[in-house]
């Protein structure tokens, strides 16, 4: 296996493995220090079928769980993330965000898998977050740790909003509701289970609030915090190509899909894996 880094801080291109097949003990191992220590893997070059991908993802742990959006029939822990050439209104996945942030458990990590690539474009972007918490001074930090941010669903997925309402006209069926209006909090400032390293556990969209705090209180901090964690030395970008699978950790990462592709179709499968309670 071959891991090739992105960038001097974070995210890494992987090549010369084949996870269409089980994996070695010696590969698992291999493919999980790499993504401990990048966060963020491309793996080049892999042919995958449904099933192919449902069986990798297992090797890494147990499936996450996914609302709002109907799966793949015959697999339930699979989205299929179709964009049609000529469609418009907003993109699934736009907006720096950490995937079901406004779970009680949200999903250790993502697995994203190219089915159908546009020539350029539909490029995803990552940011770091250990590296934002790193780069705050003492000062915040204390202010930040005892705080917990407030998250929810209701920005994209209420009855409001962004994908609120049925659309035929999109290719995905997204369904919201009532539940997304839910809240659930968790620490503004995270461990991570497995590295120990720390790492701000916010986003734009689903953290709406800090519990301790009144509104305008939390708003002042979370816009500082947002604008933070998007500086441009925290970020790395993957682009996609027939056959890539990007693996991304949720709880230290942040991620955002770009929409630059109009004109050209894009699909992708996609699964969760479950996570913990953040610490």
């Amino acid at each position: 296996m071959q891991v090739t880094p992105l960038t001097g801080k974070f995210g890494a291109d992987v090549s010369d493995i084949d996870i269409s097949q089980p994996l070695s003990a010696h590969e698992l191992r291999e493919l999980r220090e790499a993504f401990a220590e990048y966060s963020v893997l491309a793996i080049r070059e892999q042919d995958l079928t449904i099933d192919s991908f449902e069986a990798f993802a297992l090797q890494l742990g147990n499936f996450g769980e996914t609302p709002f959006i109907t799966p793949v029939d015959g697999h339930p822990n699979v989205l299929r993330l179709l964009r049609e050439a000529d469609e418009a209104g907003p993109l699934f996945g736009s907006g720096w965000h950490s995937d079901w942030s406004f779970q009680g458990q949200p999903p250790s990590a993502t697995l994203l898998y190219g089915v159908d690539i546009p020539p350029a474009g539909g490029d995803t972007a990552f940011t770091q977050q250990e590296q934002a918490y790193d780069a705050l001074s003492d000062g915040m930090k204390e202010l930040l740790e005892p705080l917990h941010g407030v998250h929810s669903a209701r920005r994209s997925y209420g009855p409001s909003g962004t994908f609120g309402q049925r659309d035929d006209r999109r290719s995905m069926e997204i369904i919201g509701d009532e539940s997304a209006l839910e809240t659930r909090s968790h620490p503004l400032i995270r461990t991570h289970p497995d590295t120990g390293r720390r790492s701000l556990f916010i986003n734009e969209v689903y953290t709406i609030g800090i519990e301790e705090l009144h509104h305008a209180e939390a708003s002042a901090i979370l816009n500082f915090l947002f604008e933070h964690c998007r500086r441009i030395d925290f970020t790395c970008r993957v682009r996609w190509q027939q056959g890539t699978l990007t693996m991304w950790d949720n709880r230290c990462v942040q991620h955002y899909a770009i929409d630059d592709y109009f004109g050209h179709r894009r699909e992708m499968m996609r699964v969760t894996l479950a996570g913990e309670t953040p610490q």
